[in-house]
């Protein structure tokens, strides 16, 4: 499992330890000021992804959040639903997915309110359907309670018989013709007697029926107590239901989760902070006026009609009031100017320092060097040892290095049991404001970036000074390390990668983000044969300008474009130039251009012709080739228009090579 970062190496020796060390701060203020606004919300086509993962992984409540905001992005359900570029989503069943996950935690009503929900867009498989709501109701009936089975006291010696008045008779499952006693020890629900139909004028009239009471049982009962003109309470049929049943329930669902629900101006509580659900049982039926209220948003207030024995959705999204005057311009100028009043502050007592204190060897940093089993990286700012020696930075603890470039360093970490991969720079480069501003902006890059084919960002953050941001820790290789043992590849296959990689940049595309320093380096290749791009270091960056007086080259001489080496600016039509030397190299096994020095590269890119990929494999599909040849034409105008279209001609060699 390896995250391989992709930096410019730089010496060890190419900074003084004690250089810039004020300034720091207002650099890194500045830098996250001028970077990018937070990331926007996952897409809801990645959230019913992960819930379904998260139901297949037992994690009930985990996939009721990330299915419920699903499908309040998305209600409709269906089968090959588009999501982004020519990607579908085969079978997006959200409430069928909500139902189970709700069974699994045993709320049977989330799950009656996703199947009827399921039922009213009659899209989702009907015999699925069928299937779930017996397996609820079958969950309903094993959650009942028992029924109360009415116990028989021991057997008391045989009273005398004692005869009710003729217009009275006793009634229950077990008592015989009217006229007959009823034993002082049963246990039924007994009332005052009602007359007869037979009754005699000579009988007074019965007082009115009062309401039922119980006949109190005494131990001390006997045999010889006439029990008292009484009747048993039989339910009626056709009887009109108590108040429990006629009473409603309203499920409320709320986006963003955490808003407080007011019922008719009673505040009645609040959904649930993490999936923002809320069930509320035993309303009245009839008209009622439901508020939702959340900090930060705007109220929503509608009128409801309830009907009596029913259950009602009710799911809402908050508007979010609108945004504050930006004041980050002032902040940034304001900044700027302390900024650049510290550092002339710092060059002047510097220099004078300088004149007024003689240099001395004992002066010289004398600081210890790591111990030689440390890994790299380990015992730097922020990281501190428990008593068992394990290594943690904040949350994290740090199980083992993946990789090691010239300014930063990848680990494999865990946090609440979760894996993934942890990235931040080395100490040398925290004082550098131009790579700080780097590494943070690859960070804000990659949290809007949700794609199958693009490393996700997870998460960053900021332990002691020293930034860092975590991955999604994928298991295999990249793809110049796959190319450099397995060498070119089958032509299907090395399609069916470049298509991956031209569908990730044809999202990232459509997102504004054009990578810039796309190689074999910066693409992984997992063990099912995903590709996943990574690496956004130096998108959205200035443009090249060639080489700089250090003769280091921003991107790779290899796989850049020429209007990137002649300062012309870069767009996506650069990112397919990049992408059209890697499919040349994963095709014949060679780069299209190589020599001595990178200058020499530089001017083959400049003005020389690839040579076709048939002189080095003459069995490659003439489709392929001529593919290749456009991508890495010299003028962007003669390249495919955009990653779509791409995208579209490899899928169609793809299924027509099947």
């Amino acid at each position: 499992m390896a995250i391989l970062p992709a930096a410019p190496v730089r010496g060890p020796g190419a900074r003084s330890p004690s250089r810039r060390r004020l300034p720091a701060l207002p650099w890194l203020l500045l830098a996250v000021l001028a970077g990018p606004g937070p990331a926007g919300a996952a897409e809801w086509h990645e959230a019913y992804r992960d819930g379904v993962n998260a139901l297949a992984r037992g994690q009930p409540m985990r996939a009721v959040a990330l299915i419920e905001f699903a499908a309040s992005q998305r209600p409709r359900p269906g089968r090959n639903v588009v999501t982004y570029g020519t990607n579908v989503e085969a079978r997006y069943f959200p409430y069928l997915r909500l139902g189970e996950a709700y069974l699994q935690v045993s709320d049977l009503a989330g799950a009656r309110s996703a199947l009827v929900r399921s039922e009213k867009w009659a899209v989702e498989p009907a015999e699925d359907r069928r299937r779930l709501a017996a397996r609820v109701e079958d969950l309903a009936a094993r959650l009942a309670p028992p029924p109360t089975v009415p116990s028989q006291p021991p057997a008391a010696a045989p009273a005398p018989p004692t005869t009710l008045p003729a217009p009275v008779a006793a009634r229950d499952e077990g008592a015989g013709e009217p006229g007959q006693a009823v034993p002082p020890g049963d246990r039924a629900i007994l009332l005052p007697a009602i007359p007869s139909a037979r009754a005699t004028p000579e009988l007074r009239p019965t007082p009115p029926p009062r309401r039922p009471s119980p006949v109190a049982e005494s131990p001390r009962a006997t045999a010889a107590t006439p029990a008292p003109p009484v009747v048993a309470a039989t339910e009626t049929p056709g009887a009109a239901p108590g108040p429990e049943a006629s009473n409603c329930t309203l499920d409320i669902v709320s986006q963003p989760p955490g808003a407080s629900v007011y019922l008719d101006d009673e505040l009645i509580g609040t959904t649930d902070p993490e999936w923002g659900r809320l069930l509320r049982s035993g309303i009245e039926p009839g008209r009622h006026r439901v508020r939702l209220a959340l900090a930060g948003y705007r109220d929503v207030t509608e009128e409801i009609d309830l009907s009596a024995g029913t259950l009602r959705d009710f799911r809402r999204r908050l508007p979010p009031l609108e945004a504050a005057p930006d004041r980050r311009p002032l902040l940034f100028g304001a900044l700027a100017a302390v900024l650049l009043a510290l550092t002339v502050w710092a060059l002047l007592r510097g220099r004078g320092d300088a004149m007024a204190t003689p240099l001395h060897p004992r002066i010289l940093d004398m600081s210890p060097t790591p111990a030689h089993g440390t890994p790299p990286g380990f015992g730097s700012p922020g990281v501190r040892r428990d008593a068992d020696g394990a290594e943690y930075f904040g949350e994290y603890r740090l199980l083992a290095p993946l990789g090691r470039g010239g300014m930063a360093s990848v680990y494999k970490a865990e946090r609440r049991g979760e894996v993934c991969a942890l990235k931040r720079p080395l100490p040398a480069f925290l004082d550098e404001p131009e790579f700080l501003a780097r590494f943070l902006r690859e960070a804000e890059i990659g949290r809007t970036l949700h794609h199958p084919n693009i490393v996700r960002i997870l998460e960053r953050g900021e332990v002691e000074r020293v930034p860092y941001f975590t991955m999604e820790l994928v298991s295999g290789e990249t793809l110049q390390a796959h190319l450099q043992h397995a060498g070119a590849l089958d032509p299907r296959l090395a399609t069916g990668i470049v298509v991956q990689v031209a569908e990730a940049l044809d999202y990232a595309h459509l997102k504004g983000v054009v990578h810039r320093d796309l190689k074999p380096s910066n693409v992984m290749v997992l063990e099912d044969g995903t590709a996943k791009v990574m690496d956004y270091g130096i998108a959205r960056a200035r443009r090249f300008d060639g080489l700089t007086v250090t003769g280091s080259f921003l991107g790779s001489p290899e796989y850049v474009a020429p209007e990137a080496i002649e300062g012309k600016g870069t767009d996506a039509r650069s990112d397919l130039y990049s992408l059209g030397v890697i499919f040349y190299e994963t095709l014949t096994g060679r780069r299209p251009f190589s020599a001595d020095t990178p200058f020499g590269v530089l001017r083959k890119h400049l003005t020389e012709d690839p040579p076709p990929p048939s002189r080095l494999r003459p069995e490659l599909p003439p489709e392929l080739e001529r593919i290749v040849l456009r991508l890495l034409d010299k003028h962007a105008e003669r390249r495919h228009a955009g990653a779509e279209e791409l995208v579209l001609e490899l899928r169609d060699f793809l299924n027509r090579a099947a």
